[in-house]
């Protein structure tokens, strides 16, 4: 080091090592004169600047928490949606071969029956539950299953005038197909809302670092403040009264010094770190 530093004031160590306890104890003093002087206004502006930015962080974050409670609702809704529709599938599943066996579903369109409707419509619903997938990619599978639906609505359609008993049947996969055409509309919201949640959590999080720091020196200022009386009066104690151990609990700042004059180090010796116990291979 080739300089320090008293009451603010920049000094080579020469001149540093030749002041002696009094002159320091006197610079120290002047620097907390100047900051009884300097810190009222620092604090009142620190004050200010605090009573600008806590209205400003309060609506952060109740957008926030606005945001984030429109995503969870929307999260409730399609995931209740999506179980409705789950539980409505395995009635029409069941429900179709009843019908099958009774014969009174025949000829069963090749397109829809390739496909087994039932068992692509349970994979693709696996896939939503278990898998880690993006808003994007879980919207993309809520659609594929609602064509898987819509072509075998339009099949039992065409067959429904020649069996009025698969009204039923027809109004139930009606029922799923909006079921999870709402899904896909609230999931839909979900991809927009999720993106302008995820702006309001970032807004909130640039306010609030700025706020801690303004709070940080609102709070440093004030008890720099509080406590220049006391250390102004600590330090005459010491002018007056000695550097040394005065019995009165203020302790012994000559110690260091009467140390270093008697050979010992000038600061706590630092231990070397420890060579790898097992040694190194040559």
């Amino acid at each position: 080091m080739k300089g320090g530093q008293v009451a603010g004031l920049p000094m080579d160590v020469k001149t540093l090592l030749a002041m002696t306890p009094e002159d320091v104890a006197q610079a120290i003093i002047a620097r907390r004169h100047e900051l009884s002087e300097a810190l009222p206004s620092i604090v009142r502006e620190r004050r200010q600047e605090l009573d600008h930015l806590n209205p400003m962080l309060e609506q952060a974050l109740l957008e926030r928490d606005k945001a984030t409670a429109a995503v969870s609702t929307l999260k409730e809704e399609r995931d209740s949606l999506q179980k409705q529709a789950k539980e409505l599938r395995k009635k029409l599943t069941s429900l179709r071969e009843t019908l099958i066996a009774e014969k009174r579903l025949k000829n069963p369109n090749p397109g829809w029956a390739k496909e087994k409707l039932a068992t692509k419509l349970a994979e693709i619903e696996e896939k939503l539950e278990t898998s880690a997938l993006d808003l994007n990619s879980e919207r993309k599978l809520l659609r594929q299953m609602r064509e898987l639906t819509r072509s075998h609505e339009e099949w039992v359609a065409e067959r429904i005038e020649s069996d009025p008993g698969l009204k039923e049947y027809q109004d139930g996969w009606k029922q799923h197909h909006q079921l999870l055409k709402d899904a896909d509309e609230a999931h839909g919201k979900l991809v927009g809302l999720a993106e302008i949640s995820g702006e309001h959590h970032t807004k909130y999080a640039e306010h609030k670092e700025v706020h801690r720091d303004a709070q940080g020196q609102h709070n440093r200022a004030k008890s720099l403040l509080s406590t220049g009386d006391d250390i102004v009066s600590y330090w005459n104690h010491r002018i007056t009264n000695g550097f040394d151990d005065l019995k009165d609990g203020t302790g012994d700042l000559m110690a260091a010094s009467r140390m270093v004059a008697e050979g010992s180090p000038s600061s706590m010796p630092r231990r070397p770190p420890e060579e790898n116990a097992g040694g190194e291979e040559e």
